[in-house]
């Protein structure tokens, strides 16, 4: 009888750290930011051409968020954009409000992200390429805190690294 008790006891420890831990990486580790259901946009993002396969899992992780940046420019939406800066990055909205005026009517098209080889694992620039106006813009994407942000408004993400 003891025995089965332990059992029961060693099961249910288990199972709280589980579930625990599955509360922890839901709140923790999914990305602060969603791609909506619509407007729908039509984005392909790629990685250069590289010796190394980090350049490749770049263009892999960074795609939702270019997706949602892309979709937030369509949509004329410039305070849901200031959302995508990065947290280092302060008073995002002026930025964001000229990206939109620029690029908001380019985003309604076809729009192709090139992710080049960056210099450190945190940096990455993009280059966004509008089909719709010939346009082209450069970004800079910021890893912190394991997701990817815009470099977006006034800011040092380097400072803290």
């Amino acid at each position: 009888m003891r025995m089965k008790k332990r059992g029961i006891l060693l099961c249910g420890g288990v199972l709280a750290v589980a579930g625990i831990a599955a509360a922890v990486s839901w709140n923790w580790l999914r990305a602060p930011y969603a791609l909506a259901s619509s407007p729908k946009v039509d984005v392909t993002v790629r990685a250069e051409k590289s010796v190394y396969p980090d350049v490749q899992e770049t263009a892999e992780e960074v795609d939702t968020l270019i997706r949602i940046y892309v979709q937030r420019l369509k949509d004329g939406d410039a305070e849901g954009l200031a959302e995508l800066a990065g947290p280092a990055y302060k008073q995002p909205g002026p930025a964001a409000a000229k990206y939109v005026r620029e690029y908001g009517e380019a985003a309604s098209g076809r729009v192709e992200v090139s992710v080049p080889e960056g210099s450190v694992d945190y940096f990455n620039p993009v280059t966004v390429a509008y089909e719709e106006t010939g346009q082209r813009q450069n970004l800079l994407l910021v890893k912190d805190d394991g997701h990817w942000w815009i470099g977006l408004g006034d800011g040092d993400p380097a400072a803290s690294k």
